[in-house]
């Protein structure tokens, strides 16, 4: 009885405090700092970034020996094929953001993908495109190697405002 009487009052009490709050952007206020924290890590140099799934063959690296990745830019530079995603998500008023690791072979065929954030819908539709895309080669001391990288999508469909829908 106690938990019907918060719940009921709970509206109000955010009502009074001057701002419609719902519990979407509590959750998003809650991602954006663990975002930028991981962001600033990475941009650091501080998290030790991993292949998005097992791999046998020799991953691309830094002069330090350590694994070497690409940025998202660089990573839709060295697109050689694209695939847009499809499917009923493409006729959803949909918005998202979705950031994917992805692992390319040293021939530049996709050898798997993992999504760090993002809606689930949004995920499986990127990450089955992604499976799709092939990718210039890296060269390591001579020899095609595979390599690593972070990938940001931002998905608007329908409702985008001004900028139009994503392409």
């Amino acid at each position: 009885m106690k938990w019907r009487y918060f719940n009921n009052q709970l509206p109000k009490v955010l009502e009074n405090r001057g701002a419609a709050v719902s519990i979407r952007s509590m959750k998003l206020s809650a991602m954006v700092p663990l975002a930028l924290l991981a962001f600033c890590e990475l941009a650091l140099g501080q998290t030790k970034f991993k292949a998005p799934c097992e791999y046998a063959g020799e991953l691309l690296q830094d002069s330090q020996r350590r694994a070497a990745f690409f940025t998202s830019d660089e990573m839709k530079a060295r697109a050689t094929h694209k695939q847009d995603i499809s499917g009923p998500i493409k006729q959803w008023d949909i918005k998202g953001t979705a950031i994917v690791d992805v692992l390319v072979a040293p021939d530049g065929h996709v050898v798997c993908t993992k999504s760090l954030t993002g809606h689930p819908m949004v995920r499986k539709s990127v990450e089955d495109a992604l499976m799709k895309w092939k990718f210039s080669a890296a060269e390591m001391d001579g020899r095609q190697v595979a390599y690593v990288g972070r990938m940001e999508f931002a998905l608007c469909n329908i409702s985008c405002g001004d900028s139009g829908p994503s392409i």
